[in-house]
C-alpha cells in the first residue's frame, strides 16, 4: 500500500485503510445500484421543515448558542451553495491530502462523503432540536448538541466542558468477588 512521502504513524495508516475501505464500498454500491444511489439520499431525510423565526446568532464561547441553519436541501439532498456547507469539496480534498498526499478521490466518492457528512449534521441538529424542545425552549444550545453527541455517538466537543463534574464511578464489589479475594489471600499466606 502506498501512503506517500513523509513520516507515517499508525493512525495515518489506519485512516488510509478506512479511506480505501470507504472507496471500495462506494464503488460496490455504484456497480450494484448505479451512480445515482450515492447521491440521491434526500428521500430518506428526517428533517421536516417548520416555519420559525430565528433570533440573532449568539457567541460560541457562551453556553447559550442560537443556531441558524442557512438554506434548504436542493434536488440532490445537499445544500446548493457550497459556502453554506460545513464540509466543502475543497476541505474534503485537504483532509484526504493530510492523510495521503498522493490519494485522489473519485467525484462520486467525494459526493458520497459530502452527503454522509450532511446527513450526520442533519441528524445531530434534528436530535439536538428535539432535546431543546423537550426542555421547552425555543433556543438550541450547545448543551443540547453535547448531550446528543455524548449519548449517541460517544463524542465530546473539545473546548466545551460539561457543567457538572463527572465523578469516577468505582464498581461495587460483589460478595462473590470478596470471597474469591479472601481465598486468594488465604492461599498466598501459606
Amino acid at each position: 500500500m502506498l501512503i506517500g512521502l513523509g513520516p507515517h504513524s499508525s493512525k495515518k495508516k489506519q485512516d488510509l485503510d478506512k479511506l480505501y475501505e470507504l472507496k471500495s464500498k462506494a464503488r460496490q454500491i455504484m456497480n450494484q445500484f448505479g451512480p445515482s444511489a450515492l447521491i440521491n439520499l434526500s428521500n430518506f431525510s428526517s428533517i421536516k421543515p417548520e416555519p420559525a423565526s430565528t433570533p440573532p446568532q449568539g457567541s460560541m464561547a457562551n453556553s447559550t448558542t442560537v443556531v441558524k441553519i442557512p438554506g434548504t436541501p436542493g434536488a440532490g439532498g445537499r445544500l446548493s451553495p457550497e459556502n453554506n456547507q460545513v464540509l466543502t469539496k475543497k476541505k474534503l480534498q485537504d483532509l484526504v491530502r493530510e492523510v495521503d498526499p498522493n490519494e485522489q478521490l473519485d467525484e462520486d466518492v467525494e459526493e458520497m462523503l459530502l452527503q454522509i457528512a450532511d446527513d450526520f449534521i442533519e441528524s445531530v441538529v434534528t436530535a439536538a432540536c428535539q432535546l431543546a424542545r423537550h426542555r421547552k425552549s425555543s433556543t438550541l444550545e450547545v448543551k443540547d448538541v453535547q448531550l446528543h453527541l455524548e449519548r449517541q455517538w460517544n463524542m465530546w466537543i473539545p473546548g466545551f466542558g460539561s457543567e457538572e463534574i463527572r465523578p469516577y464511578k468505582k464498581a461495587c464489589t460483589t460478595e462473590a468477588h470478596k470471597q474469591r479475594m479472601a481465598l486468594i489471600r488465604k492461599t498466598t499466606k501459606k
